[in-house]
């Protein structure tokens, strides 16, 4: 997966300071089946 050219101006901005990206992982079941998984 590439770096997202947002990310590649903010470091170019801010070096390898650590950076804080919000993000959501979801994984949806019924009992024991799968039902949407994202990777």
């Amino acid at each position: 997966m590439p770096i997202p050219d947002f990310i590649v101006r903010l470091r170019q901005k801010v070096g390898h300071d650590l950076l804080w990206l919000p993000g959501v992982t979801a994984v949806v079941l019924r009992g024991e089946e799968v039902l949407l998984v994202r990777r």
